[in-house]
């Protein structure tokens, strides 16, 4: 098995970490990109292994019960992926805001952990949501620290259909916001990836000193005043700062 066929293959997995109680095999193929003969090996491969199971009436897949086993070793155990969750919620009781973790994975930023308000109407984020390292707090906080040749590389990835001229001049519109990111270890947008909400983001690095992750803060625009924005931005930092010796660790 070749590595891609592998990444291949979490992929697949992975998109079982939705929303959806069950996919099936087309599905899969379109979220993937990928044969439908391609994904329906694979999930033979996983069902046949137990980490998968299908729906008799359905034909649908889901989650099967070897997943549970790395569940119940995760929950168990007091690890600093735990230790970062209990944070999140202390963060997100106190301020009744969203809290979650995006980490980057190749160009998007995706949510791992999400710590709910207690609010009836609120902005909801998805585990497993993948969004542009470009676009919104969680995500701009953390292209901001990448080389200027990444960003690049990162702008012709998701606007292939422009010029490289455009490419170019796109970056350099973001060039000023990005400086003033880095210069002030955070980033705050409303309205940019969803027009109903607001984010303000720290970033975290892992042991090299390298962008890995983000710390945000997401709720409802007319949730949020200058003085509650200055606020939840202390309270974001304080704690971020804390998670960051945990993620140093990862």
């Amino acid at each position: 098995m070749t590595v891609k066929t592998l990444k291949n293959s979490l992929d697949i997995l992975e998109c079982f970490a939705t929303k959806e109680s069950a996919l099936g095999v087309r599905e899969i193929s379109r979220m993937m990109k990928l044969p439908t003969s391609v994904v329906q090996r694979t999930i033979n491969t996983f069902t046949e292994a137990g980490y998968l199971i299908q729906d008799e009436h359905t034909k649908k897949y889901k989650l099967g019960y070897k997943m549970y086993l790395f569940y119940d070793v995760l929950s168990n155990s007091k690890d600093p992926h735990s230790t970062i969750y209990e944070l999140m919620q202390n963060l997100a009781s106190e301020i009744n805001e969203s809290v979650f973790l995006t980490y980057m994975d190749n160009e998007y930023g995706v949510t791992t952990k999400i710590a709910e308000s207690n609010k009836n109407v609120k902005y909801a984020v998805s585990l497993g949501t993948k969004t542009p390292l470009y676009i919104g707090a969680s995500c701009k906080v953390m292209f901001a620290y990448l080389e200027e040749d990444r960003q690049l590389e990162l702008m012709a990835f998701f606007h292939e259909e422009q010029s490289k001229e455009e490419q170019v001049s796109s970056l350099a519109s973001l060039k000023e916001e990005l400086q003033q990111i880095r210069q002030n270890n955070w980033c705050v947008t409303v309205g940019e990836y969803n027009e109903h909400a607001f984010g303000i983001s720290v970033p975290l690095f892992n042991y090299k000193k390298e962008i890995t992750a983000s710390l945000t803060i997401s709720g409802l625009v007319y949730d949020l005043d200058d003085q509650r924005e200055k606020n939840m931005l202390e309270q974001l930092v304080k704690v971020a700062q804390q998670i960051q010796s945990h993620i140093s660790k990862l």
